[in-house]
């Protein structure tokens, strides 16, 4: 493994207890803005974690390396999600969490590949990772790399037309060395997913666009490394689909149970209680 600080293959236990420290960095930087998609973060903690720390060949202390695996953030507005999954893999200190959103940080509130260390793409419109992806992964292909190109999507940037017309090329030129993920977290900025343009049935639509496609719950640490194994491993040429089907807010229970969450602010004392709630759910389980 190129990285120092991955985690031995099969470790869930030790894995889930790295996600615990992405979801306390997202909080950290959470706090210091008072607001933020950390619904998101949290969320989707257990699915960059198996990425970052288990399945991607990267070196975080030389991000540009040649040879490395790329990561491709289409949704944009997870930038805090990327960044607590990139100081937990050693891109940057933890210490420099705190200067999120702030004047001259190197962590701005949507992803910049010109600021961050291992930022692949800059934040902005989705759907723009799987085309983005097709163009890297052609690329690779071109030069025979055997490295893979991974891209974070949302379930509400499905209905971007650039999404469908990247899956079909991807299909087209047999591109296996991508992995792509949906968060389906079934939450956007206007209300449930499903209700304003639902994309259902995603296995099938995927499946039948040319890729080998796998739907796991994506807070189930074990299922997720079982999937993306087989994502790098499966032997056919076809781009490779995981749809991880995931809690917004995931370990803060009264952020669990908010009706709105895609979007939170919280005054100062509530964020101390999130981490409480986070370190008694850690301790609970």
């Amino acid at each position: 493994m190129e990285s120092s600080n991955k985690v031995a293959p099969g470790s869930g236990a030790a894995l889930s207890a790295r996600a615990f420290e992405v979801r306390k960095n997202a909080l950290t930087m959470a706090q210091v803005q008072g607001q933020g998609y950390v619904a998101q973060a949290l969320g989707v903690a257990d699915v960059l974690s198996v990425a970052y720390l288990h399945s991607m060949n990267v070196r975080p202390e030389d991000p540009q390396w040649e040879g490395r695996d790329r990561f491709l953030l289409s949704v944009g507005h997870y930038a805090i999600a990327h960044y607590s999954i990139l100081a937990e893999a050693g891109y940057f200190p933890k210490e420099e969490l705190v200067t999120y959103g702030c004047d001259d940080s190197r962590l701005p509130m949507s992803g910049m590949a010109s600021y961050t260390p291992g930022a692949e793409m800059s934040g902005g419109s989705i759907g723009l990772g799987l085309p983005m992806a097709v163009g890297i992964g052609l690329g690779l292909k071109r030069k025979q790399s055997s490295s893979f190109v991974y891209t974070l999507m949302g379930d509400g940037e499905l209905a971007e037309g650039p999404t469908w017309e990247a899956a079909i090329a991807a299909s087209n030129y047999q591109l296996d060395n991508i992995i792509a993920m949906v968060d389906f977290n079934g939450v956007q900025a206007d209300g449930p997913s499903t209700k304003i343009a639902s994309t259902e049935p995603l296995v099938q639509k995927f499946e039948a666009f040319g890729f080998y496609v796998q739907r796991v719950d994506g807070n189930d640490m074990e299922a997720l490394l079982k999937a993306f194994d087989n994502a790098r491993n499966h032997s056919h040429p076809k781009p490779r689909m995981i749809i991880c089907d995931t809690k917004m807010s995931k370990g803060v229970d009264f952020l669990e149970a908010r009706e709105k969450n895609h979007f939170i602010r919280l005054d100062p004392p509530d964020w101390d209680r999130a981490f409480e709630a986070l370190e008694a759910r850690r301790t609970a389980a």
